[in-house]
């Protein structure tokens, strides 16, 4: 029986996790359907609401959560690379195109981030699953990528917003 008051050993909840090798496999499937949808979504384009900040927010609370493993310098280094990451991606939203179809404004947006975005976490919870070396040499290099990719994708909601009310 696991005991808050017990140091971590092997039979850790973390340590039941790795030997309990189906999770990665759930990881994909989920990742791949939510692939599949942003990739139709992205090609018939979107219906335009407010809502459209839900996503990013989600793919944000994954990355933070995904940053638990990095020291707090590495920490602060990646969120400096949020922050161009949003800015970037603010640009890329206020430079969307908006359509009419059927009587709804549909705007465009970008798959191939999400995709990245999408590659590189299944990297990284692989790599703390079932890596013999974790965390490695190339964890933190992973987490700042998708922390960029996450920046982009939440500043891209924003920019399609502020596009949206200015216009």
């Amino acid at each position: 029986m696991l005991s808050p008051f017990v140091a971590p050993g092997s039979d850790t909840i973390i340590s039941l996790i790795k030997a309990f090798k189906i999770q990665f496999y759930i990881f994909l499937a989920f990742t791949l359907i939510l692939m599949a949808f942003r990739v139709i979504r992205v090609k018939t384009g979107k219906k335009y609401s407010s809502s459209i900040i839900v996503y990013p927010l989600i793919y944000l609370f994954l990355t933070l959560y995904s940053s638990i493993t990095l020291t707090l310098n590495q920490f602060e280094f990646s969120m400096i690379v949020y922050l161009i990451g949003f800015i970037s991606g603010f640009v890329i939203g206020d430079l969307s195109v908006f359509k009419t179809r059927k009587g709804e404004e549909i705007y465009e947006s970008s798959a191939t981030v999400a995709l990245a975005w999408s590659l590189l976490f299944l990297v990284k919870w692989y790599t703390y699953l079932y890596g013999q070396n974790y965390p490695s040499l190339f964890d933190p290099v992973i987490t700042v990528c998708f922390t960029l990719l996450a920046g982009i994708l939440l500043g891209e909601a924003f920019g399609i917003i502020f596009k949206h009310r200015i216009s």
